[in-house]
Parts: C-alpha cells; sequence; structure tokens
C-alpha cells in the first residue's frame, strides 16, 4: 500500500481540534484510525512525514558464511538442511531459519536433492 500525500497529512493535522476524528476522516474520506495516528505522529514526532517501509535487511549468512557452507557440503554432500543449520548455529553463534538456509544454498546455486543411493522400496 502506498503511503498518502504530505499534503493530505498536513491538511489532517491542520485539522485536529476542528472536530471529531471520524468527522475529519469523513471530510477527507480517510479513516478515523488514520486521522488519529497522524494527529499522534505530529505530536509525538512533530512531523506527518511517513515513516520508511521495511526491507535491506542483512542476510543472516553473509560471504564468509557461504563458504563454510561450501566447504561443508564438499566435505560431506549428503547434510541436511537441519544439519546445516545447526552446524551454522555451533560455528558462527547465529541462528538460521530452515527457509533462509534453503534460500541460501538455492541462491549458491547448491542442490540438496536426494541422491540415488536409496531408490526407496
Amino acid at each position: 500500500m502506498k503511503a498518502l500525500s504530505m499534503d493530505l497529512r498536513e491538511r489532517v493535522a491542520k485539522a485536529q481540534g476542528t472536530g471529531s476524528s471520524y468527522a475529519v476522516a469523513d471530510r477527507f474520506s480517510v479513516t478515523d484510525s488514520w486521522v488519529r495516528k497522524i494527529w499522534i505522529r505530529a505530536r509525538t514526532l512533530g512531523s506527518v512525514a511517513p515513516l520508511p517501509r521495511g526491507g535491506n535487511r542483512a542476510r543472516k549468512v553473509d560471504a564468509e558464511g557461504e563458504g563454510l557452507i561450501r566447504l561443508w557440503l564438499g566435505e560431506q554432500p549428503d547434510l541436511t538442511i537441519d544439519e546445516l543449520r545447526e552446524r551454522y548455529r555451533v560455528e558462527r553463534a547465529i541462528a538460521v531459519s530452515e527457509p533462509a538456509m534453503r534460500r541460501t544454498v538455492n541462491r549458491m546455486g547448491l542442490s540438496r536433492k536426494k541422491d540415488d543411493l536409496c531408490d526407496g522400496a
């Protein structure tokens, strides 16, 4: 969802005290909860600008960690994702979720498919 315009935010902030949040919301065709949030933001932060959106989180498995995983899989190619996670936690003291480890292994271009040793009777 896209942030509403600064013009609208400023007009809603200036409308504080001219009526209830419901009346102001009706006048500007927004929700009353959004009006209250803008009023609180103006009062506490002194600005009605939208807060930055999420993203750009650093990966838990960095380049050095990828090197370790590559080394471990070179030594023991049949390691499972859970075994990789546990080794990574012990070695680097960083807990990595199962999906994050899968994404890391896939990003590195390494396959985690079962080999043909057990054909499943």
